[in-house]
């Protein structure tokens, strides 16, 4: 840092290498502005030749932002919509976006609150069948707790599975996107079979921009939800087709022949720990919410949309040709 320091507070840096900088930089004057890089302009909304000669606090709009520089001291704080961080130097001020770690911290912090609710309930289960099969009990009243423990401990698998592939660093790499529906097809034909879920494909030949574990994780949360929480014996459509517009992503979509929900329960199934009205299975409540952090982070979206029978949810990620 010392040495990046040195190289900006230095009067004769080129301008073009400043601009090509991720921080802001603004160099000062009499507490006047007589230098500041594109990033500084982006981050504060204020084009560059308008900045030059105007006093500190009329750029940043934000007391907070000019006592960094008056008492030298890092700030952080919310401005412009942003998390800026403020970094002081003799002559001037580093703007730093910390918009993408500040989200990231508050999903980690709110995932793992979930969590640890969502754990508490499998792993007491677990344990007091345990407990109880310590002592002599009959053959069907074993079966009847062997069964319960079962159950939850694959709550537990799933819920540790959900949190592996959220908080799991992304690997970012050109992926063909028909290949990872076969893998999440195949891994979910047991549950297919189970339900009576007829999986009909519409995929077209297309290349995406993802890592390849969270795009899976994607699909198999979208694919599974519509066959555990849609109607037995149906249908569910895999559609991945080319969005027309810019910049060019490709959609997921995965839909299902159940009861159409209103959108706003829809929308309300991605928070966390939401499960929809179906009384067929027990899920976690973050699948939905982590299909969204997923989607978010790779900078698509995630949606879900009724239909005239049934629901839509899918997902957008961005196409490497």
């Amino acid at each position: 840092m010392l040495k990046v320091l040195d190289r900006l507070i230095d009067k004769k840096t080129n301008q073009d290498w400043q601009d090509n900088l991720n921080e802001g930089l603004i160099f000062l004057s009499n507490y006047r502005v007589a230098q500041i890089n594109q990033m500084a302009s982006s981050l504060l909304d204020i084009p560059k030749e308008q900045a030059i000669g105007l006093p500190l606090i009329a750029v940043l709009r934000d007391h907070r932002l000019e006592q960094a520089f008056i008492r030298q001291e890092i700030v952080e704080c919310e401005t412009r919509g942003r998390q800026l961080k403020a970094i002081p130097f003799a002559e001037g001020l580093i703007l730093q976006d910390i918009s993408p770690i500040k989200r990231a911290q508050d999903n980690a912090r709110e995932l793992l609150a979930v969590l640890s609710h969502e754990l508490r309930t499998p792993v007491t289960v677990i344990r007091s069948t345990l407990e109880a099969l310590q002592d002599d009990v009959p053959d069907k009243l074993r079966k009847r707790f062997m069964d319960r423990a079962l159950t939850e401990s694959e709550r537990l698998v799933r819920l540790l599975e959900d949190l592996t592939v959220d908080v799991k660093p992304p690997q970012y790499r050109r992926i063909e996107i028909a290949a990872i529906a076969q893998r999440a097809s195949n891994l979910l034909h047991s549950v297919f079979a189970k339900h009576g879920i007829l999986l009909n494909e519409n995929i077209e030949d297309l290349w995406v921009w993802a890592d390849a574990d969270k795009l899976l994780q994607v699909l198999i949360n979208l694919l599974e939800n519509a066959a555990i929480h849609g109607p037995d014996n149906a249908s569910v459509k895999l559609i991945i087709e080319q969005d027309s517009g810019q910049p060019a992503k490709a959609l997921i979509k995965v839909q299902d022949e159940g009861e159409a929900l209103d959108p706003e329960v829809l929308e309300r199934l991605f928070e966390p720990h939401a499960r929809g009205p179906s009384v067929k299975a027990k899920g976690t409540g973050l699948g939905l919410y982590i299909v969204r952090n997923i989607a978010n982070a790779w900078g698509g979206s995630a949606w879900a949309r009724p239909l005239e029978k049934g629901n839509e949810f899918g997902v957008s990620v961005l196409l490497k040709p």
